[in-house]
């Protein structure tokens, strides 16, 4: 199950945080009825790279998927979704573990790169997955369970690549009660799709006769099963709950005859019959229950103040009402999402007063037994923001460790800004948090608050330190080189020496002491950070450190020194699936260099290429003007001084966009002077106003001069309409054109098309 522990800064080692019982298929009900006929046309059926089980709540869409899976002999992995999955990178994690149940090693990589600051889930991580997934010898399927409650795009497109681009060995079957955003049109006319919809999984006469008199023993006459069956018009929801009405009743048939109206009129009376006829105690522990996901017996002691639920539980899955078991020792279970639905909108109606202390209740006792995330919602649910405010500053570390930032972004919006005003450490959270997203204006804010609330030593952590720390960070992702230095000598200065949370201030140090000239002071600094990193065993630490040492090296033209650290640096790096983290960008660009140098050319711009493209990942400005003048003397050295110019150019953009570059402007005129270029505009007055697109920008550049609308092209790339208007407005600003066909005449003169 989910747990966490208290806060730190830094990179983590612990494993991703996963519900077990996210990964089970629900299991089978004493009254249960095999539907055989559904089973065989699935199992025996073309085998498609999507199925889409689609139907309304109570349908038996996880029952006949679980009949399916058993069939299967153990090549199925299962994943249950919540809300909490609309998190891309819990998501992908959660999918990882799933399928990690039947190979360990499958998408080890991918998580890896998911836990890397910015990391890129179309680029990168799901193509990790897709080539471990390219080295089975044996099909596997993945069950996706309640896709409907995924709204997040980004969720959306991952998936989408990864249904699109997947090997044979892999089929994906949703369950969901309304179509996804995905390309199901495109899917359908290959014969890549196919759907089991709500009239396939209707109950037929047969199978409404087997349940209602064979499983449940009721007492029905042919003709009170096909009246019943025509009321319910097979809704298998709509049945058992009939059922369960006409348990003791002396005149079935008359009860049979009441029944009128669609469905959710059914469904409604049917439930509003099953709760009547429950001794009130039952019905309370009923509605005060219906708040959680999943459910124990001590988590329903606390939410409802008894002591016996574990045996209410055990009654109730006893008398069949609608109670799933969610692990194979029975001790969590949930209700049919039907009848949960129902029981929370009846608890709304008719006791709306207690929800928040039910919802305080469940958010204590899950945040005591570290289920983090469903603590979290229950607090918010609850208004209790001291427990939110307290989940975030205990947790923070570990959910950014493993790249869920919407997860935590999620709980600090629900914080009003006066409760993180009284909390220095939740202010600098937020900071770290927003920081690691990119929103340094969000980072800003929480940091300004935090150093406005009252200085107290916390949990050991020591305030001024730390938020000197998270500012010399934002200053550096600023490009305030000068800011950067004087916020992290506080920040070391105030810490416990060689503590290991340092590290990252010491590396934020060096990296501002490197770009304005101390490069002296920095190699020191790193060395200090590369001990720490090596004593506690954090490979991607230490290829970090070691390739920011060996880049100095070679801005000194110190060969030997560049070739030993790199090659340590290389060595790491292959002992561990690292070569796509970000903070691995220095020691590739390096390396490239290095090779490039040596005569392996092609081989050294591959991995320069490498190293921009994971520094513009990691929005790291010094990075990405690095690689860019080292790529430049490659394509100099590959006679093509145009791309040297265009890289030369975006190297002065980058820097003339920075607050404070340090010597950047020294470091890049040096570069124009011993490659004997200057990058200049079409107009020849001065730098040119443009910078090498990115690969996500020459993706949508290339359908530019295609017919598709801008909505056609945000389906073509799995992206959202608005994510492809940012891009083309990006487009246009770096090529300095105003509209599409003057973009797309424009990159055929520069040759990017």
């Amino acid at each position: 199950m989910e747990r966490a522990g208290g806060a730190d800064i830094g990179t983590g080692t612990e494993e991703p945080v996963v519900l077990e019982t996210s990964l089970t298929p629900p299991r089978p009900r004493p009254e249960h009825i095999s539907r055989q006929r559904l089973v065989d046309g699935m199992r025996d059926g073309p085998t498609t790279r999507l199925t889409l089980v689609a139907a309304p709540p109570g349908f038996g869409k996880s029952t006949f998927l679980a009949d399916w899976a058993a069939s299967l002999d153990g090549r199925v992995a299962w994943l249950s979704l919540d809300e909490s999955n609309n998190d891309p990178a819990r998501f992908l994690t959660y999918v990882v573990a799933a399928l990690a149940r039947l190979e360990p090693s499958l998408g080890q990589g991918a998580l890896v790169a998911l836990r890397s600051p910015g990391a890129d889930l179309l680029g990168v991580v799901i193509p990790q997955l897709l080539n471990d997934l390219n080295r089975l010898d044996h099909q596997v399927t993945l069950v996706i369970e309640d896709y409907h409650v995924i709204a997040n795009p980004e969720v959306h497109g991952a998936l989408a690549l990864l249904i699109d681009r997947s090997p044979a060995a892999l089929q994906v079957v949703l369950s969901t009660r309304e179509d996804p955003p995905l390309p199901l049109g495109r899917l359908r006319a290959r014969g890549e799709l196919a759907e089991v919809r709500a009239d396939a999984l209707r109950f037929t006469d047969d199978e409404a006769a087997q349940f209602l008199t064979g499983a449940l023993g009721l007492p029905l006459s042919s003709a009170d099963v096909e009246r019943l069956q025509a009321r319910t018009e097979g809704w298998p929801a709509a049945v058992y709950l009939a059922a369960l009405t006409l348990r003791g009743q002396p005149d079935p048939s008359a009860v049979i005859e009441r029944f009128a109206g669609d469905d959710r009129y059914v469904v409604d009376y049917l439930t509003s019959e099953v709760l009547a006829r429950q001794a009130p105690e039952l019905r309370a522990f009923l509605l005060q229950t219906s708040i959680l996901d999943r459910f124990s017996g001590p988590l329903c002691d606390a939410v409802t103040g008894r002591d016996d639920s574990s045996e209410r539980l055990a009654q109730l899955e006893r008398s069949n009402l609608l109670l799933v078991a969610l692990d194979t020792k029975r001790e969590w279970y949930r209700y049919h999402h039907l009848f949960g639905d129902l029981l929370r909108r009846e608890l709304e109606a008719t006791d709306r007063a207690s929800l928040p202390e039910l919802h305080r209740r469940a958010g204590a006792w899950l945040r005591n037994a570290g289920f983090v995330v469903d603590a979290a919602s229950h607090a918010i649910a609850a208004a209790d923001l001291p427990a939110v405010a307290e989940l975030v500053g205990r947790s923070y570390a570990l959910f950014v460790d493993h790249g869920q930032l919407a997860t935590v972004i999620g709980w600090l919006e629900a914080i009003p800004d006066g409760a993180v005003a009284e909390d220095w450490l939740l202010g600098f959270a937020g900071a770290v948090v927003y920081a690691n997203a990119g929103r340094l204006d969000d980072a800003e804010r929480w940091l300004s608050l935090a150093e406005t609330a009252p200085q107290v030593t916390r949990a050991g952590q020591e305030p001024v330190a730390l938020l000197a720390a998270v500012a010399g960070t934002i200053r550096l992702l600023r490009g305030d080189v000068g800011g950067t230095v004087a916020h992290e000598r506080v920040a070391l200065a105030a810490a416990p020496a060689d503590a290991s949370w340092t590290f990252g201030p010491r590396m934020v140090l060096a990296s501002g002491l490197w770009w304005s000239g101390g490069a002296k002071e920095a190699k020191t600094v790193l060395e200090s950070a590369t001990r720490i990193a090596q004593r506690d065993g954090i490979a991607v630490n230490v290829v970090y450190a070691l390739g920011v040492r060996a880049a100095i090296a070679l801005d000194e033209d110190d060969e030997p020194a560049a070739e030993a650290l790199a090659a340590e640096a290389m060595r790491w790096l292959d002992q561990a699936p690292l070569e796509d983290h970000p903070w691995t960008a220095l020691a590739h660009v390096a390396h490239g260099a290095l090779r490039s140098r040596g005569g392996d050319v092609e081989a050294g711009a591959d991995a320069i290429r490498r190293g921009l493209a994971l520094g513009e990942r990691l929005r790291a400005w010094q990075v990405i003007v690095y690689a860019s003048l080292a790529l430049a003397e490659v394509r100099q050295r590959q006679r093509d001084p145009t791309g040297a110019r265009r890289l030369l150019a975006r190297a002065r953009d980058v820097l003339e966009a920075l607050p404070d570059p340090g010597d950047g402007f020294n470091r890049l005129e040096r570069t124009e002077k011993s490659l004997r270029l200057r990058a200049t505009r079409r107009d020849g007055a001065g730098p040119a106003p443009y910078w090498e697109l990115s690969p996500r920008e020459v993706e949508v550049l290339r359908l530019l001069p295609s017919t598709l609308s801008q909505r056609e092209i945000a389906a073509e790339l799995y992206v959202s309409f608005n994510t492809i208007r940012t891009h083309t407005r990006v487009i246009f600003s770096k090529l300095g054109v105003t509209s599409r066909p003057e973009a797309v005449a424009r990159a055929r003169e520069l040759g990017l098309l």
